[in-house]
């Protein structure tokens, strides 16, 4: 029976850390818990040649195909998506690691008339290969769930329909990933999904800079983005490699409602009565680690600048006056969590 549409419950991803790509491989996926949503967008690159003498396109060369997804999931003590597509715990400690590690992901597509959950084989399932990180970001406010978001690029997706799968070459479409979510699945922090309360204030380390010692604040942001270049040689005609391009940035921008304005210093001979060589720089490295209930760390490291402080706000329609301080580093981001890698 067809599906008349497609919703949340019918759906389910699953991701590979090691990029099996043997027929079938079912065993060697971990489905992801707390999926909000996926998508997938798949462009064909075409150029096109013409020709002296005639006005009509003479051929549209059909070039790469590049597909892009990005999962969203909640903060909840199961398994970091980003630890899984950088294959370890290992892998995901370091950034560069991380960026080069390449994983497969699955979407299976359930029937919506057989269960109040997915059970089983898919009706059809698309796997992604050769994926890897383009980029990845936290998001946690004062407003709604702490999230993941994770950005995985290919140029490798074949879909599967129980019986064959269209294209012969992608003999690692085959095999379906059956459903491993229950009717009672629940989230794996005791907790439950991450919210403001279950940011670790205490553990986590924020800038100095930030005034009120770091209180009041309303939301927190990190992001990194591994930016890819496709590597090509003669007599292939996909890539050989996506590589990162660094260095890397890694960002992470912190809200406070303001009591006393940014009081952040911005001259540009310096702050001493006396310009000195080692007086005219005014921002000193600043250490970023943040920590949620569930065991979650975001690890930025020692090497954060402040690179604007924004003060908005507080209008005559009573508002409250908000700072927003922005940090950048390079090449460091360490993610840990505390759900397990079982395949």
């Amino acid at each position: 029976m067809a599906n008349n549409r497609i919703y949340y419950a019918i759906q389910q991803v699953a991701i590979d850390p090691t990029n099996t790509k043997s027929a079938g491989g079912a065993s060697d996926y971990q489905v992801l818990n707390g999926v909000q949503s996926v998508s997938m967008t798949t462009s064909f690159s075409l150029e096109q040649a013409f020709e002296l003498g005639q006005v009509e396109i003479y051929e549209n060369i059909e070039g790469v195909p590049s597909i892009e997804m990005t999962i969203n999931r909640l903060l909840d003590g199961s398994t970091l998506a980003y630890v899984l597509c950088a294959g370890s715990y290992a892998n995901a400690d370091v950034l560069t690691t991380a960026a080069a590690n390449q994983c497969a992901v699955r979407l299976g597509i359930w029937d919506e008339a057989t269960d109040s959950y997915v059970n089983g084989d898919p009706q059809s399932q698309v796997t992604v290969v050769d994926a890897v990180m383009s980029n990845v970001s936290y998001t946690m406010g004062v407003d709604g769930n702490f999230t993941e978001e994770v950005g995985l690029t290919s140029n490798e997706k074949a879909w599967y329909l129980g019986g064959a799968h269209e294209c012969t070459n992608a003999n690692w479409a085959s095999g379906f990933v059956q459903g491993a979510i229950g009717p009672t699945d629940s989230p794996d922090a005791v907790m439950g999904v991450q919210r403001r309360e279950y940011f670790d204030r205490t553990n986590s380390v924020l800038p100095d800079e930030i005034p009120d010692s770091g209180f009041k604040i309303q939301s927190i942001s990190v992001s990194a983005d591994f930016g890819r270049e496709d590597l090509f040689q003669l007599g292939d005609k996909g890539p050989y490699a996506k590589v990162a391009t660094f260095p890397l940035e890694v960002s992470c921008s912190i809200e406070v409602i303001s009591s006393g304005g940014d009081q952040i210093n911005a001259v540009s001979s310096g702050c001493t009565a006396v310009a000195t060589c080692a007086s005219l720089n005014q921002l000193t490295d600043q250490t970023i680690i943040i920590k949620t209930c569930d065991g979650t760390i975001l690890d930025l490291g020692a090497k954060n600048k402040l690179s604007s402080v924004s003060y908005g706000g507080g209008d005559a329609g009573g508002g409250n006056v908000t700072t927003t301080f922005d940090y950048v580093t390079y090449n460091k981001l360490s993610i840990s969590g505390s759900g397990s890698i079982t395949v």
